[in-house]
């Protein structure tokens, strides 16, 4: 038997509170085969989301994660490794790379700045580095740079990957992660890489049942669109974008996206997205914000055109940037966003208005949402119904 507190949004102009709901193990788990299940996990200053599909008639179902964090303070690599022990996931259909910035593929790479990466297996010790095939050579050749030894990537106790998904090569980045990456990414040759627009637009993951995820944005370039975005010149610009769609449910991840003017950067790709969002008729239940809740996404028009119910955050906490930025979570409010969900308590400034503090959560844990495409269930305690929002009926 298990049990579960839920708040469960009604079709209809009242929210309805279920304080307690109880089902028994076997009407819980066939409703369970019907979900997808995201987990954005509490990795601190970075990103990583892991995305499971419907559960299929024999057991299985498509996996997949979205970035993969790196903490300075904590193994980012460590920490994945261990959520996918938690769910006895061994194999990822499918390893998409936003974007290259350390803080979300420093989990995939190992080394002395990385910590090791997730995809090797434990051998005694989550996430360590061992001789899976037994020729005398760990699965890592080198001390400082760590090549993967490609016969022993994804042998014995390794996490394998079905495909890896990333923006390409057009101006990449001269960091010493990036590098690593690719070595990581090119071993086995099941690399995909979205460089132009028709291999964006072509681009679409069957997580089974109807569910799926399209890829919305690349290098700048942008579902819809005739041509790439203006300004287009910084690894954020040129972060990938999914929808994934789930009958009525639909959620938005963008890695760390843009649409606001800050420093060198100016490209308005995440107005382009929200733009094609509202011209498909569809409101972003739920959000992962941009850029960690950065102060340079999150723009105003994009909140309008995609009308997000619930904004996810991942950030770390007193991390330098000040994310999540007050004027983020203050254009997230005026967007009558029902509820702002973060990882952790992040950065930001204690003078927090008082409107804001109202519809805020902090889990200071991973954020688990579960949808059958007509509900989505935040953790384990809140229940909404999709395209509907208490604070605009």
């Amino acid at each position: 038997m298990k049990t579960h507190i839920n708040l469960k949004s009604i079709r209809l102009k009242h929210l309805l509170l279920i304080l307690c709901s109880i089902w028994f193990s076997s009407e819980f788990n066939k409703t369970f085969a019907q979900e997808i299940e995201i987990v954005n996990i509490r990795i601190g200053q970075g990103d990583a989301t892991l995305i499971q599909g419907p559960i299929k008639g024999d057991g299985t179902r498509v996996n997949l994660l979205i970035d993969a964090g790196d903490i300075s303070s904590r193994d980012g690599g460590n920490i994945i490794r261990a959520v996918l022990a938690k769910r006895k996931i061994k194999h990822l259909d499918f390893m998409i790379i936003s974007h290259y910035d350390a803080d979300h593929i420093g989990g995939v790479v190992s080394g002395k700045h990385h910590g090791v990466g997730f995809l090797l297996g434990f051998n005694g010790v989550p996430g360590s580095v061992g001789d899976d095939d037994d020729d005398g050579n760990v699965d890592w050749i080198g001390r400082e740079f760590f090549q993967p030894d490609p016969e022993e990537l994804g042998t014995n106790d390794d996490i394998t990957v079905g495909s890896f998904i990333d923006r390409g090569d057009d101006d990449p980045p001269t960091s010493q992660a990036y590098q690593k990456y690719l070595l990581m990414a090119n071993a086995k040759n099941n690399r995909i890489s979205l460089n132009t627009k028709q291999e964006m637009e072509n681009f679409e993951i069957d997580l089974g049942d109807g569910a799926k995820m399209i890829a919305l944005a690349s290098n700048g370039f942008v579902r819809g669109r005739t041509g790439r975005v203006q300004e287009v010149d910084t690894e954020n610009e040129r972060s990938l974008s999914f929808l994934l769609n789930y009958k009525s449910f639909d959620f938005l991840i963008s890695g760390d996206l843009i649409g606001r003017k800050h420093g060198g950067e100016d490209a308005k790709v995440e107005k382009a997205v929200g733009e094609y969002i509202k011209k498909q008729n569809i409101i972003v239940d739920v959000l992962h914000v941009n850029h960690h809740g950065g102060n340079n996404g999150s723009e105003e028009s994009f909140l309008k055109d995609i009308k997000p119910i619930v904004a996810v955050i991942s950030a770390g906490n007193e991390n330098n940037f000040k994310h999540p930025h007050n004027g983020v979570l203050k254009r997230l409010d005026e967007a009558l966003v029902y509820r702002i969900i973060q990882t952790s308590w992040g950065s930001t400034a204690a003078k927090m208005p008082k409107n804001v503090r109202a519809i805020q959560a902090i889990y200071q844990s991973d954020i688990v949402i579960n949808s059958d495409g007509n509900d989505f269930t935040i953790s384990t305690s809140r229940k909404f119904k999709t395209n509907h929002n208490p604070r605009r009926n």
